[in-house]
């Protein structure tokens, strides 16, 4: 099962389950909230929460982008602080807040996603 998670890559990345997404939100809130809002609303970072996406939408853009980073923007890697599968349950969690219109929402950036997840 170990392997299987560790071998979870942009590639093939699902969403995970809803016991993954809850791990997910204590990783968000522990790791990315200082710039993306407690809400994903947007802070230094880009609005998590609407359908505009800087590096892509779904869960294999959104697991890229925090895999490797957008150094140029000042966002870190995180694949050398959190596990494949840690990635993933984020990256689920972030999509699990798609829509959900938080207060003071940073303004749309990027292309609007058209695709699935």
């Amino acid at each position: 099962m170990k392997l299987a998670a560790n071998s979870i890559d942009e590639s093939n990345v699902k969403l995970a389950d809803l016991k993954g997404i809850e791990k997910g939100k204590g990783l968000y809130q522990q790791n990315c909230a200082a710039c993306h809002g407690a809400s994903g609303e947007g802070g230094v970072g880009p609005n998590l929460t609407d359908p505009y996406w800087v590096h892509g939408g779904g869960v294999k853009n959104v697991f890229k982008t925090i895999k490797y980073g957008v150094p140029q923007k000042g966002m870190i890697s995180w694949k050398a602080q959190l596990s494949p599968s840690a990635i993933q349950e984020v990256a689920s969690y972030i999509i699990s807040i798609q829509g959900s219109n938080p207060a003071n929402a940073k303004e749309p950036q990027g292309d609007k996603y058209e695709g699935e997840d």
